[in-house]
């Protein structure tokens, strides 16, 4: 799992996108609402593709497992228990809330 924002490891602030037209091209991290988003994401190459949901990150980790997507599913955490919820959902990736601007 990618962790960006512990105080454990060494990290930069993020700056995160909301999907759009215009975002979705040369961006590292896109927030999405859905699927759809998803998937428009990964098509345009978008490094992680970032939801604020653990229950909709449980649903694009399954389809970019399915459909081997070269982008990384990340799901915004608040804490370190909520990470461990990440954990046991297998998400890719994990961005504390604190570093997102």
């Amino acid at each position: 799992m990618i962790v960006i924002g512990s105080e454990y490891v060494a990290f930069e602030p993020v700056k995160l996108y909301d999907f759009n037209k215009y975002n979705i091209k040369d961006r590292d991290f896109i927030a999405v609402k859905n699927r759809r988003e998803a998937v428009f994401a990964n098509a345009n190459g978008v490094k992680f593709i970032v939801c604020d949901s653990l229950s909709l990150a449980r649903q694009l980790q399954a389809l970019a497992n399915d459909y081997l997507f070269d982008s990384k599913i990340a799901v915004v955490v608040a804490d370190d228990m909520e990470l461990e919820d990440a954990i046991d959902a297998r998400i890719d990736a994990a961005i504390y809330k604190n570093v997102i601007f």
